[in-house]
């Protein structure tokens, strides 16, 4: 597969080296081509393939932590507070990235945020698709053991280990294999270099040199340590905008989750004020309707309680009317009742009397005691009168 290098030259991300490799058949022997940050754009979009940044050696610290054994996920989250010790920095300031953490001691590289920062703008700003984020180190063939030596960019790197090496001028480079070798035994020293280079001389080391054409790079299916974590690991403009995506997608949820609760507050405040109307009702129909209970409908209960006071009310009226008509009619005890009806609250008696006089005053009689009445159908005859009292129950509803 394709990919785009981009080897910065220093600590400010400007000038670099870049070059188009496919990584299947590509030898450690890359054709690099310099360029400034002016160029970028043109580079990117001549070589529109996944990115690899390579940082200068010298902006990167390599280190490892031991750790006790079966470390928990709190302990690794804290590593870069174990390798604060080691820094002449605040930790704060420091970005830190993890190798193989099945290994013990854990490898660790610790990088400026700001650098982690330039390369993140640099990829959103020119539309990078960046997939790694390397140590220049990792450019340097790893054999597997011994020590290794190439000529990076403006240095020499010196690998001894998966995860472990450093970068030095030619003047320091004999003082590092001595601070080397008391850390890691070792013969010769296998020198990588193009077939033109000259070998240098390092008196007391034996040198065996091989050709970068015969050789993988160091990132090519070996161990590596990704700088591109955690807070950077999202660096694309694609993934950018996921990301920005991301926040808005939280943002909306908390906005969802205050709104159900909001909700679930108006609607339990609801009920806490409707179960006080019901507590009040109560009160106010408890001593009006005995046995009522707090949970009955209430409306319910009271509908029934009126039509229930609304028929008794009508049997009221009737007993009162026939009450008055009684009164008076006991006053003229020659007056016959042949027949007795009660229909639309009025009260009707078919009388018979063989006075005339007798029938007028019982209906004289009845309309002094308060009552509504009349006489209907009245009948004269020689031997005698009748007709029909009505009498008017409108006010006893």
């Amino acid at each position: 597969m394709a990919h785009l290098l981009l080897q910065f030259t220093s600590y400010e991300l400007a000038d670099f080296h870049w070059a188009s490799i496919d990584e299947a058949v590509q030898t450690a022997d890359i054709e690099w081509q310099s360029a400034e940050e002016g160029e970028l754009a043109t580079v990117a979009s001549q070589n529109p393939h996944p990115v690899i940044m390579i940082l200068p050696q010298q902006c990167v610290y390599l280190t490892q932590v031991e750790l006790p054994e079966r470390a928990g996920r709190q302990l690794l989250s804290a590593i870069e507070y174990q390798v604060e010790d080691q820094l002449a920095q605040d930790i704060e300031t420091q970005h830190c990235a993890l190798g193989d953490n099945n290994v013990n001691p854990i490898p660790v590289a610790v990088v400026e945020r700001f650098i982690m920062m330039r390369c993140t703008a640099l990829a959103q700003g020119y539309g990078l698709r960046l997939i790694q984020i390397l140590p220049e180190l990792f450019l340097c063939p790893w054999p597997g053991s011994g020590i290794v030596l190439m000529e990076g960019c403006e240095g020499s790197l010196l690998r001894y280990g998966d995860y472990r090496g450093l970068k030095c001028n030619a003047q320091a480079l004999p003082a590092m294999l001595e601070l080397v070798g008391r850390e890691v035994e070792f013969g010769d020293i296998i020198y990588y270099a193009c077939a033109d280079e000259p070998t240098p001389e390092l008196d007391g080391y034996r040198i065996e040199r091989r050709t970068l054409a015969e050789a993988r790079p160091g990132f090519v299916d070996a161990p590596i340590i990704d700088l591109q974590q955690r807070d950077y690991q999202l660096s694309s403009a694609r993934q950018g905008l996921a990301r920005a995506w991301k926040w808005i997608g939280l943002l909306f949820a908390t906005l969802l989750v205050l709104g159900a609760y909001n909700k679930a507050v108006a609607l339990q405040e609801m009920e806490q004020e409707l179960a006080g109307i019901k507590q009040q009702q109560y009160e106010l129909l408890k001593p009006y309707l005995p046995g009522l209970s707090v949970d009955d409908n209430m409306k319910k209960v009271l509908i029934e309680r009126l039509k229930l006071l609304q028929s008794s009310q009508r049997e009221q009226g009737f007993l009162r009317l026939m009450l008055d008509f009684t009164r008076a009619w006991a006053k003229f005890p020659d007056v016959k009742i042949t027949r007795v009806g009660y229909q639309d609250k009025q009260l009707a008696f078919d009388i018979s009397s063989t006075e005339l006089n007798n029938i007028e005053a019982l209906l004289e009689a009845v309309k002094k005691s308060g009552v509504n009445a009349t006489l209907l159908s009245l009948n004269i005859k020689p031997e005698f009168s009748s007709g029909r009292l009505v009498m008017q129950g409108g006010g006893d509803v």
